[in-house]
């Protein structure tokens, strides 16, 4: 773009009306000299025609180098300008819209892309922008409603999002115990993102609303076996409701997919630490192994062949122990996301990052000990 600007002074007819410092910060720009350029633009306050793609360029070049007070003043300050183009009018207010999204006051910035998004030129733009923004809020049903706009006219494959948008909707309901809807919204889930565990997730939650217990054991086994941060995620809801579940059908369960799958065994080892307060048999005997198995221990107990403290942890510490293992790794990272590899202690569906959706991958943080 700046190419095109340069060269577009240098065609000019009449060159003696150009102020030679515009050309000369333009080859600024051109070589990638930013601070030299916005020191000298910023002395430069008249806007013509022939002028305003230098003061769009450098708008941009402030918002870049995190100056977006100056990009903000100097795009209101082009917006001002009586007779303006409409083509110059709707690109400064797009690009006054991004200074806000920038600066993250996005109230001002909805405002502005609401606008745009029934301008052909910037529709898709917009609405990806309002999109955004709803997703930072909270605010699924309107970004659900942006999608649905932006699905008309762009050939983005939107399925992804809209499988989360429906969760999203279908969980706060699930929340606030209207049932009925959150299962409208799941069965509009249900099909537009095959590798996801997610409506499998909110139809458990929804089984276990309704004393499905059976339903809902088997939509915790499917998750397990498309990935198993299900047992992080779905596990302790199942058997925090263990007065309404069939424990010993859940034991089952686990025990056929440990010997299915040992690795099980590190992801149920996470969820005995992370939620040391449920009970559970098969849990515990994970748990009470890998305690076993530290070198400490097992070097302890060669000590003396008269007494074991592995014994002595099988019968009285290991509920102990796992609430000690708790608190020295409560504020250790236990996700990254396999998409930027940002790490957070908490889970969350979408990365705060990247925005991807269900990128985290659970960390073993029991190696730290």
């Amino acid at each position: 773009m700046l190419g095109y600007i340069y060269f577009n002074f240098f065609e000019q007819d009449d060159k003696n009306n150009i102020n030679p410092d515009y050309l000369k910060g333009l080859k600024y720009l051109l070589d990638e000299e930013s601070d030299k350029a916005i020191n000298l633009f910023s002395d430069l306050i008249e806007i013509d025609d022939e002028t305003i793609q230098t003061h769009l360029a450098l708008g941009v070049l402030f918002r870049k180098q995190g100056r977006v007070d100056k990009a903000i003043q100097l795009h209101e300050y082009i917006l001002s300008k009586e007779d303006l183009p409409e083509n110059h009018y709707f690109q400064t207010l797009f690009e006054l819209g991004e200074n806000y999204f920038s600066a993250g006051i996005y109230n001002k910035a909805e405002e502005i892309f609401i606008k745009l998004k029934g301008h052909d030129d910037h529709s898709e733009a917009a609405l990806n922008k309002l999109i955004k923004i709803n997703e930072y809020y909270g605010e699924w049903k309107k970004a659900l409603s942006f999608l649905e706009e932006l699905d008309v006219i762009s050939n983005q494959d939107l399925s992804v999002s809209r499988n989360h948008y429906y969760c999203e909707i279908a969980e706060m309901h699930i929340e606030n115990d209207d049932i009925q809807s959150a299962n409208n919204y799941l069965l509009k889930a249900q099909g537009l993102h095959t590798d996801s565990i997610r409506s499998e997730y909110i139809k458990m939650l929804i089984d276990l609303k309704n004393l499905k217990k059976d339903s809902a054991i088997k939509s915790f086994v499917t998750m397990v076996n498309k990935n198993k941060i299900a047992y992080i995620l779905a596990l302790p809801k199942i058997i925090q409701s263990s007065n309404k579940i069939d424990t010993e059908t859940v034991d089952l369960k686990l025990r056929e997919l440990l010997n299915n799958d040992p690795e099980s065994q590190n992801y149920l080892a996470i969820v005995g630490v992370m939620f040391p307060e449920i009970k559970n048999d098969v849990v515990e005997e994970v748990i009470q192994y890998f305690i076993e198995n530290q070198d400490i221990v097992r070097e302890i107990d060669k000590l003396d062949n008269d007494y074991s403290i592995v014994s002595t942890i099988s019968n009285h510490l290991s509920q102990s122990m796992r609430f000690i293992l708790n608190k020295k790794m409560e504020d250790e990272y236990k996700y990254n996301c396999k998409k930027c590899g940002y790490q957070t202690i908490s889970f969350s569906w979408q990365c705060p990052t990247c925005k991807s959706w269900e990128s985290s991958l659970p960390i073993n943080f029991l190696k730290a000990i």
